[in-house]
């Protein structure tokens, strides 16, 4: 794939650079020796893992059903249902909100996001973030789609929902985000919701499209389509509120000879691939036919940095690639990666099929002595494949 317009970086760029600059002492990197031809990616038992910790909001998710066949709520955390269990689980605070669902009801419908306020007095809620469908953002490739969208706002900070300071009485419950779904449609939405009490959140779908149908279906049956459970051989899609959001940190890496590479674990999990860095985040509530773990991360945020000393007497030029562990003979959307980043503060998209795995990111030049970091910002889109790589290469 063609390389972004990031510049090679000179010696001028970061003279100011020393080792001094590193914070921490540099970890055991598993190089090998050689070079990678232009697609190739790394074994899964190659993969070193990354610096990391994980943080941020807990995370509420709304993916099963992802095909929606009726009207009725998708996800709540406010009572255990007779089909589909849970419990009662109150959001304090900050809470991260995802969705993603297919109508294929055989009409258009609509995707409510509710809110609600189970205390005795008013509550106030802020909310930010973006729910879009797939006609409003068509998917056609890189850099489109409705999920690349909502990452995109989020990594732009500009949202099509974004407001403070809104009560809701006792008892009552107010809308937050709505989408059309015409039949077929995929939505995705990302949310951070505040409140300043304990609230419940709702996903719903209705033919009608009126905040109070949502509200009258939020507290009846949950709607028709097709469940998948996790067990040994499937994820399993998510339905319940995850401990965290968030995954960041700073690898500290020691530059080699040249002619050696490194490839870094990124959004993956030991469900189907033993040898790789577990990155999920378990449930903390979730409705008993879904996901155990955020295996995928979507909607997650990432925030890792990659930071590189050069100890030797010469300066080094290196390559970070961007990659995907997942191969095949076939394109179609859920095998992609497609999510907006941030390379040291400059816009990328992040882009691999199965039939184009590997995308360069940059080009740098480590001089003597030097010190530089590669943070790379972005937040897991919903139409995606899990497991990807990060690959750093020391050039001749």
């Amino acid at each position: 794939m063609n390389m972004p317009p990031f510049p090679t970086l000179t010696l001028a760029l970061i003279a100011g650079l020393s080792l001094a600059a590193g914070s921490s002492m540099a970890q055991t990197i598993n190089w090998t020796t050689g070079t990678l031809g232009a697609t190739q990616k790394v074994a899964d038992n190659l993969l070193n893992p990354l610096n990391i910790s994980f943080g941020g909001n807990k995370i509420w998710k709304s993916n099963n059903p992802e095909i929606v066949k009726g009207a009725g709520w998708l996800m709540e955390n406010s009572r255990v249902d007779a089909t589909r269990g849970g419990v009662a689980y109150p959001l304090a605070g900050c809470t991260t909100a995802y969705l993603f669902h297919i109508n294929q009801i055989g009409l258009g419908a609509y995707l409510h996001l509710l809110a609600s306020n189970p205390n005795n007095a008013t509550v106030t809620i802020s909310a930010k973030g973006s729910l879009y469908n797939n006609s409003q953002k068509p998917l056609g490739g890189k850099g489109t789609g409705q999920s690349f969208a909502v990452s995109n706002d989020w990594i732009k900070n500009t949202f099509q929902t974004n407001f403070t300071g809104r009560a809701i009485n006792s008892l009552t419950a107010t809308e937050v985000a709505k989408v059309a779904m015409a039949n077929s449609n995929m939505v995705d939405g990302r949310f951070e919701i505040c409140a300043s009490a304990p609230i419940y959140l709702y996903s719903v779908v209705t033919l009608t499209g009126t905040a109070n149908d949502a509200i009258a279906k939020s507290q009846g049956g949950p709607a028709a389509g097709e469940i998948h459970p996790s067990n040994t051989n499937a994820f399993g899609r998510e339905a319940g509120v995850y401990a965290t959001s968030e995954v960041t940190g700073t690898t500290n890496v020691v530059l080699p000879a040249a002619g050696k590479y490194a490839a870094f674990a990124f959004d993956t999990t030991k469900k189907l691939s033993t040898a790789t860095q577990e990155q999920t985040a378990p449930a903390v509530m979730r409705l008993k036919d879904s996901s155990d773990i955020t295996a995928g991360n979507y909607g997650h945020k990432y925030d890792v940095t990659l930071r590189m000393t050069n100890p030797g007497p010469v300066a080094k030029k290196v390559r970070l690639s961007f990659a995907s562990s997942f191969t095949a003979a076939t394109d179609k959307p859920s095998f992609t990666f497609n999510s907006a980043a941030t390379l040291n503060g400059s816009a990328v998209t992040l882009w691999t099929t199965p039939t184009q795995p590997k995308q360069v990111l940059a080009n740098w030049t480590i001089p003597a002595n030097g010190v530089f970091d590669a943070r790379l910002v972005t937040f897991i889109a919903g139409l995606g494949v899990t497991n990807q790589q990060l690959i750093l290469e020391v050039l001749p």
